[in-house]
């Protein structure tokens, strides 16, 4: 099994050099070092689930817009006759993000000193996936390079558009939420003390329903504090947690059983399977080798043991379609791969599939945000009810007064 280590050497001249690379040990990794002409000064192994590495990696992420346009860029100009480091150098000029400038400086780094193009993507993990490497190996040993960094280019902003809606759909239920809370927080705080104090004065007993808000109102800052410690320990546990593979993939079991939630991971999962196996095989790239790389891509635990099984399945000379469990993926993109399998069209039929799947999705994104909304509502008005109800039920007690 590949782990991931990074390195530092240095040469007696004093040049030095660092990276990210994939190896089954550190020893296979100081080989390399010395092949290329410098001594290890440092290897550390990655711990890709540690807190570190999910730090490290979501200041390190570009965002699929920006990988988009670098790949239409870099398949424009080598279809222009440009040479890969002069296409490099001059896209790193005109890029305006400072983090991917870096990148595209460092690929070219790493080209001059002898490394391909996949082998310099490498040094950058938390930037390239294992798709896009795999796919950029497929195009410069077939020499299609260009035509490769188009369908990446294609991939990614497809990416980007999804992205896009997820993030516009939650807007309003975003906006509405923060509105809900900045009333709660008004009532309790400035409109229910005032009316304490009127009904204090009246000799009138408050109830527990209206002493509870009271105390809420009065230790707001000591609650919102309360409230900003458990997510910083529900995060912090959350990162030991993924340290643990067997409460991870409880985790992940349940997440595929929450009615309707569960339905909308497997239809996007089996969307972007789908759609990442059809772009692999039509680049010449083996159905088994797809298969490993869109597994690495998955996260959920359950759905990518699934994977495995489908991949051991396949290296026993099984079809595709009758290893695929309809636990997991819906009976018609089953029946869609079978198709594909009997007329030989297979990369046609899965690119029929995922866009499919990815129709079911969005279907299923909206019914999700439509309910979202009401519930938003619902929950806001029972709040307030309460709110009003504490301030009424007193009302009554001073009517009974007179």
């Amino acid at each position: 099994m590949l782990t991931l280590f990074y390195y530092e050497g240095k040469n007696f001249i004093g040049e030095k050099i660092n990276g990210v690379i994939e190896s089954k040990n550190e020893s296979l990794v100081a080989k390399k070092i010395k092949n290329q002409g410098y001594i290890p000064v440092r290897i550390k192994k990655i711990n890709t689930n540690s807190f570190t590495y999910t730090v490290t990696a979501f200041f390190n992420k570009i965002s699929f817009s920006d990988l988009s346009v670098f790949c239409r860029q870099l398949a424009v100009m080598l279809d222009a006759g440009v040479n890969i480091l002069e296409s490099l150098t001059s896209i790193a000029k005109q890029t305006e993000n400072k983090r991917l400038r870096e990148i595209i400086f460092n690929l070219n780094l790493h080209i001059r000193r002898g490394d391909s193009l996949a082998e310099a993507c490498k040094n950058q993990p938390y930037v390239f996936s294992e798709i896009f490497i795999c796919l950029i190996e497929a195009g410069e040993l077939s020499g299609n390079l260009s035509d490769i960094l188009k369908m990446l280019s294609a991939y990614y902003s497809d990416m980007a558009k999804q992205n896009e809606k997820i993030k516009s759909s939650m807007v309003y239920p975003s906006i509405l939420s923060i509105i809900s809370l900045f009333v709660v927080v008004f009532l309790t705080t400035k409109v229910l003390p005032v009316y304490a104090n009127i009904f204090s004065s009246a000799g009138v007993q408050l109830p527990k329903i209206t002493q509870i808000f009271l105390l809420l109102g009065s230790n707001m800052i000591n609650l919102f504090i309360i409230v900003l410690l458990l997510f910083v320990f529900l995060f912090v546990g959350t990162i030991k947690f993924k340290e643990s593979e067997k409460i991870m993939y409880q985790i992940d079991k349940l997440k595929l059983s929450i009615p309707f939630m569960g339905q909308l991971i497997k239809k996007s999962i089996s969307s972007q399977i789908a759609k990442l196996l059809f772009i692999l095989s039509s680049s010449g790239i083996p159905m088994l080798k797809a298969l490993e790389v869109s597994c690495n891509t998955v996260k959920n635990r359950v759905i990518k043991m699934e994977l495995i099984k489908v991949h051991e399945g396949l290296k026993q000379g099984k079809n595709l379609s009758e290893l695929m469990s309809e636990k997991i993926f819906s009976p018609i993109m089953v029946e869609i791969i079978a198709i594909g399998e009997e007329s030989g069209a297979l990369e046609e039929m899965l690119d029929k599939a995922a866009s499919f799947n990815e129709n079911e999705a969005k279907i299923l994104e909206d019914r999700l945000i439509l309910f979202i909304e009401p519930v938003i509502i619902i929950v806001l008005t029972l709040i307030i009810s309460f709110i009003v109800i504490s301030v009424v039920i007193p009302m009554f007690d001073i009517y009974n007064l007179f």
